[in-house]
């Protein structure tokens, strides 16, 4: 129910956003999401050698403003979901992923333009069964690149970096997401 009524609020708020919110010019408001893949989703237990390495669906979410049409401002959320199985043999669906504030600089024209980005916030190690425990949130850091090929259409890559701890045990993580996002504008 919650999830339905986060999705109404959403899909609410974008249509009662004004016609100048999207008037094809980067600059201003910006929404924008892609798919992709995960190649590499790794975490290691601080102070141990040797890492957990995980490969799954990768995702990139993000909602801000452009001020012109070559540097946007935004909240970032960029990650991998993948499945892990538990002491007790079950799967478990887990997102690991950095979310925090992202600035992106385009290079070229709109529609034909390489673009780099980078983030500062937390990283996160969460469990998307409630019946297990989330690892609690670290900081984190996102460094990443694309090409925009098509008016609001661009793939992208980005390599982030963090830590997440669970009682006295720290971890640090890093993800790789490689896909293609749309970016309304």
């Amino acid at each position: 129910m919650k999830r339905a009524s986060f999705l109404i609020i959403a899909l609410l708020i974008i249509l009662a956003v004004n016609s100048w919110g999207f008037d094809g010019q980067r600059k201003g408001f910006v929404l924008g999401g892609g798919l992709g893949f995960g190649p590499v989703a790794s975490t290691s237990l601080e102070g141990f050698s040797g890492s957990e390495d995980r490969s799954g669906l990768g995702f990139n979410f993000i909602i801000g403003y452009a001020w012109d049409n070559r540097n946007m401002l935004v909240y970032l959320n960029d990650g991998v979901v993948f499945n892990v199985t538990t002491i007790y043999h079950d799967k478990v669906g887990v997102f690991q992923g950095f979310s925090g504030i992202g600035y992106y600089h385009y290079f070229g024209r709109i529609g034909n333009s390489g673009f780099i980005n980078a983030g500062l916030g937390l990283q996160q190690f969460s469990s998307l069964d409630s019946k297990y425990e989330s690892n609690d949130v670290g900081g984190g850091i996102l460094l990443g690149g694309g090409y925009e090929f098509v008016r609001h259409v661009q793939v992208y890559a980005n390599l982030s970096f963090g830590k997440t701890s669970v009682s006295v045990l720290d971890f640090n993580h890093s993800q790789l997401t490689v896909g293609v996002a749309a970016v309304a504008f």
